[in-house]
């Protein structure tokens, strides 16, 4: 946890640069899914041998909503943003995925339509796993399909999280949300003021007020290409 008052620079508000991106092996991608834990060295070798490496450039859609894909991606490096998109055309971010963070699990799993859009924020590495393939080792493979139940409990559990807040909670307690709880997660990619828009479910003219009267009450500090959280305290009392 970063000291009181420590500035922290978390996010360009112009165009995005590119974050020095740190990147995870197949063995230590696996060995830390939740999908994968518990599973003895000659399990981990079997899955091992199913994920396949697939490479993005920045903004390349890795899977569209409606696709029938029945690959699970683990992410290695880079980010991506997991969105849905409304009639008129809005966006909601659901969700950024993170090295040792999956995607496109619901639709793997259920061979269904993905729900949501996967879009590389930065360059991009996954490994993907055939979705039929896994549930059908699930019952010779340990702990696997114990594993995969937990793992989809924990993204409802998140999805349910989002419903709340958009249902609840304000724009300010929103967005304050989103910076208290982004900052202390390693591989955070640079985002516009669109981005957080989008994740807080409003519009960017309405995160720009807000980012501006957090910064008048020294809460933040917006410059041309980051935010710096200084208050970090009072933010998190807006956040709860």
């Amino acid at each position: 946890m970063p000291r009181e008052g420590a500035p922290l620079i978390i996010w360009t508000m112009a165009e995005p640069l590119v974050p020095e991106l740190s990147v995870l092996n197949k063995q230590e991608l696996i060995r830390h899914s939740p999908y994968f834990k518990g599973l003895s060295p000659k399990e981990f070798s079997v899955i091992e041998g199913m994920a396949l490496e697939e490479r993005f450039e920045r903004d390349a859609m890795v899977v569209s909503e409606g696709d029938l894909s029945r690959k699970v991606y683990l992410v290695a490096s880079g980010a991506v943003k997991i969105f849905g998109t409304s009639a008129e055309g809005k966006e909601q971010i659901l969700a950024i995925a993170r090295p040792g963070d999956s995607f496109n699990d619901v639709a793997a799993f259920d061979g269904g339509e993905a729900q949501a859009t996967a879009q590389a924020l930065t360059p991009l590495i996954v490994f993907a796993i055939n979705g039929r393939v896994l549930l059908e080792q699930a019952c010779q493979l340990g702990p696997l399909a114990a594993n995969i139940i937990g793992a989809l409990g924990v993204k409802v559990r998140q999805l349910g999280d989002l419903v709340a807040d958009l249902s609840f909670r304000p724009v300010s307690g929103r967005l304050a949300r989103i910076l208290v709880t982004q900052v202390d997660l390693p591989n955070t990619p640079y985002l516009t003021q669109r981005d957080l828009a989008a994740m807080a479910g409003t519009a960017r003219e309405v995160v720009a007020r807000a980012l501006k009267g957090m910064e008048d009450d020294g809460l933040i500090k917006v410059e041309r290409h980051r935010i710096e959280i200084v208050n970090r305290r009072e933010l998190e009392k807006i956040a709860l």
